[in-house]
């Protein structure tokens, strides 16, 4: 069983609340607005949901294929192409973009205690009260210090 990664957030010592958010959102914004049409990973998705697609919607090659035959062609493919993976990655490499953005704007990423993840769960991802503790704790120079993550 894989290990539950350390919770962690991103911090700003110092920082006014108007700085930290607007930080942090046009590093986010940055990435999002990015066209990614281009990238390895959308190239093979796109390549592999078009295989996947001409595969789901047209008549079997063989007329005496059954429905295990093409059932198996088609996960044989899905795995050839792995469409999820090619997601996976392109998240993977937009999530690295943010995150060097941030260092770059002054943003250290530090632990979460067990405590401070706990309290984290109770607001409702967005919220206003979430972004408030967040910015409690990622403004706090002695807290983003000892919590520093070293990568």
């Amino acid at each position: 069983m894989a290990a539950t990664p350390q919770p962690y957030s991103w911090g700003r010592p110092g920082a006014s609340r108007e700085a930290f958010d607007g930080g942090s959102r046009a590093c986010m914004l940055k990435a999002a607005r990015r066209d990614v049409a281009g990238d390895t990973a959308a190239k093979r998705y796109v390549r592999g949901a078009a295989v996947l697609d001409r595969e789901a919607n047209v008549p079997p090659v063989v007329p005496t294929d059954d429905i295990f035959d093409i059932s198996t062609r088609q996960m044989l493919l899905r795995r050839a192409y792995a469409p999820d993976r090619q997601v996976d990655a392109l998240q993977s490499q937009l999530q690295s973009e943010v995150d060097q953005c941030l260092v770059r704007s002054g943003y250290v990423r530090f632990a979460l205690t067990r405590e401070q993840a706990r309290i984290l769960r109770r607001y409702r991802p967005g919220s206003e009260q979430r972004k408030t503790y967040l910015y409690t704790l990622g403004s706090d120079a002695r807290i983003v210090e000892a919590q520093r993550m070293r990568d």
